[in-house]
């Protein structure tokens, strides 16, 4: 009888234990999966079960080996994974692979419990402006380039065996596809396909970057990559342990979709938001758990820039630079019409401006200087494009009678008005604005306009889509270098257009560019050394440190230096002094320095004086 009360109650004891043994969650080494992680340990913790955290456990491999071995009780899996690990062949309809990772998980005693709401596919993702070059929108277009196709991946997807580099190649036929990139750092492969390091980058459906640097998604035509679809992969033992676990997670239920994944994935990666902070805001915003006192988000910075900024150009370098000097800060872009009125009104902390933005025309011979806003570094160049139709006759500049310019006030329109007084063409061309710049190439395939004029940097995405139609073609800016043009505006800089930069373009094209920069206020000159916090220009106007200012030239990454016409912020300008005065000093100087060496000479002349009436 004793012994029978001793075994029951060293059963009780062992059954307490395993209860009050903390539940454990792990997780994959990225961000997607530490914000769902997190949202399972919050729901669980309101509902009073203690979670033991490990954020990141490890890859797919060790993280289920560890819950098959009873290390972990859950983590998030995607049902295309779980196909793959145990060897299935990929399978693209979400349902029937939810159904089968159920089926063949359960003899290993682990349950898979309902999706969350949202598939996070493997993508192959391309620059917008390189996609629209090359005329690729899937992935199948990739055989049609010729030479190698510089691809960066990370380290996983090199090494996984049925939806992995190889099999893809193999699948497609694109021998010519070569990592050049690999690196666990997503970021560092974003980076490497922004600045043209590579052609063709590996990616996720569900990262913030896709929308944020206007990246092109490839098609899977031929369907290769499986679907793969969120769930909690739980120990069967641990759901006995825990009956109202099930209950609990079913609240999440296909409650998250791909778009709010994508903004979750955001904020953590591109506005410094800590991931925890997102999923609780997520539950609460559902009504998950209670409202506790908030933690106050970080405050937002915005850049301006015009309406014709590509996202996947000079606006992604500066996003990148920007969110690295200024860490945890939420950074907004708002596009205008007239980036620089923005600018100097104080409703942006940072602006893309080009050269001209940096002078205004007037009835002088020289456009006067803008002294409000300087250059803190290089983002790129813009060059001129003068756009007409094949079939309409105009084959020069003078032949033009009415031309579009885009927005007024934005780099367009200020270099064509700068560019047209130069060479005397207003007073036989007509200038239109208009801030929907679609509207006036429709205004040209009408013959209501004769040509467009757009500043942009080679290759520009909107006017790729344009020139890919096939009807049109760029007219050379000639004479450039001919009379007072260069001394007048000194910083155009005269340039060409590369054969075969766009579709149809057999011949070089003579133009000019002009520097594009990341600018912020320029101070009050009153102030004196370094400027902080209190030091504007107005109200609204709060210029940028000298520290500040050298931490963003230096996250641009750009080896070419300002142009010495447009102005800089004058740390960037600060050279050692020299040591000596010039060699030919002032007569006032001369005068100075003459009358030193004769009281040097009379106090010398004395001590040698008194010296000899002391002997």
């Amino acid at each position: 009888m004793k012994k029978s009360l001793i075994y029951l109650l060293f059963i009780v004891i062992i059954i307490s234990c395993s209860k009050s043994r903390p539940l454990h969650i792990g997780s994959k080494d990225f961000t997607e999966q530490f914000i769902l992680a997190e949202m399972i340990a919050q729901l669980l913790e309101d509902e009073k079960i203690v979670v033991k955290r490990s954020f990141p456990y490890g890859d797919t491999f060790s993280l289920l080996e560890a819950i098959k071995h009873g290390d972990l009780d859950m983590y998030v899996e995607y049902n295309g994974t779980g196909l793959i690990m145990l060897g299935q062949p990929p399978i693209n309809d979400g349902d029937e692979a939810f159904k089968k990772v159920k089926e063949l998980f359960q003899p290993l005693g682990l349950e898979w419990l309902d999706r969350l709401g949202f598939a996070n596919n493997y993508v192959l993702l391309m620059r917008r402006n390189r996609a629209l070059g090359l005329k690729v929108s899937k992935i199948s277009d990739l055989v049609n380039i010729s030479g190698n196709i510089k691809l960066a991946v990370e380290h996983e997807f090199v090494s996984r065996p049925l939806d992995g580099l190889a099999a893809l190649q193999r699948r497609y036929g694109l021998n010519n596809m070569l990592p050049v990139v690999k690196n666990k750092d997503t970021s560092v492969i974003y980076q490497a396909l922004l600045d043209g390091k590579v052609d063709v980058a590996e990616g996720f459906s569900t990262e913030g970057r896709i929308e944020d640097f206007g990246l092109t998604i490839l098609k899977d035509d031929l369907e290769f990559f499986p679907v793969y679809q969120p769930s909690p992969l739980v120990k069967a033992s641990t759901l006995e342990r825990y009956p109202k676990l099930r209950s609990i997670l079913k609240k999440l239920s296909n409650l998250i979709d791909t778009t709010s994944m994508r903004q979750m994935n955001r904020e953590v990666e591109l506005e410094g938001q800590d991931y925890q902070i997102v999923a609780r805001d997520f539950l609460i915003e559902h009504q998950l758990i209670k409202q506790k006192a908030r933690i106050a988000k970080s405050e937002e910075l915005t850049i301006v820039a015009g309406l014709l900024n590509n996202v996947s150009g000079g606006l992604s370098k500066a996003l990148r630079a920007v969110r690295k000097t200024f860490p945890g800060r939420k950074v907004n872009i708002l596009q205008t019409a007239d980036p620089l009125a923005v600018l100097q009104s104080g409703k942006a902390r940072l602006g893309i401006l080009s050269a001209e933005a940096f002078f205004t025309l007037t009835d002088d011979f020289l456009p006067t200087p803008n002294k409000t806003v300087e250059a803190v570094g290089v983002i790129g160049n813009r060059m001129a494009h003068i756009v007409t139709l094949r079939d309409n006759g105009i084959n020069t500049t003078t032949d033009i009678k009415n031309m579009g310019v885009g927005a007024k006030n934005d780099a367009s329109a200020r270099s064509a008005e700068m560019i047209c007084t130069s060479l005397g063409l207003l007073d036989n061309t007509k200038l239109s604005y208009e801030n929907d710049i679609s509207k006036q190439i429709q205004m040209l395939k009408d013959h209501k306009l004769d040509a467009l004029f757009l500043m942009v940097p080679a290759g520009h995405e909107k006017l790729m889509l344009m020139m890919n139609q096939g009807i049109f073609k760029l007219l050379p800016l000639t004479n450039w270098k001919t009379g007072n043009n260069l001394i007048r505006f000194p910083f155009f800089r005269l340039a060409r257009i590369p054969i075969g930069t766009y579709h149809k373009q057999s011949e070089i094209v003579e133009t000019v560019s002009i520097q594009m920069v990341l600018v912020g206020p320029t101070p009050i000159s009153s102030i004196i050394g370094d400027r902080g916090p209190a030091t504007v220009i107005s109200a609204n106007v709060q210029p940028l440190s000298d520290s500040l200012i050298l931490q963003l030239n230096k996250e641009i990454n750009v080896d070419e230096k300002l142009d010495p016409t447009i102005p800089s912020a004058e740390v960037l300008n600060q050279q050692i002094r020299p040591l000596s005065n010039p060699l030919n000093p002032s007569k006032i100087e001369s005068i100075f320095n003459f009358l030193i060496m004769l009281a040097i000479g009379f106090f010398f002349f004395l001590f040698i004086r008194e010296r000899k009436n002391n002997t």
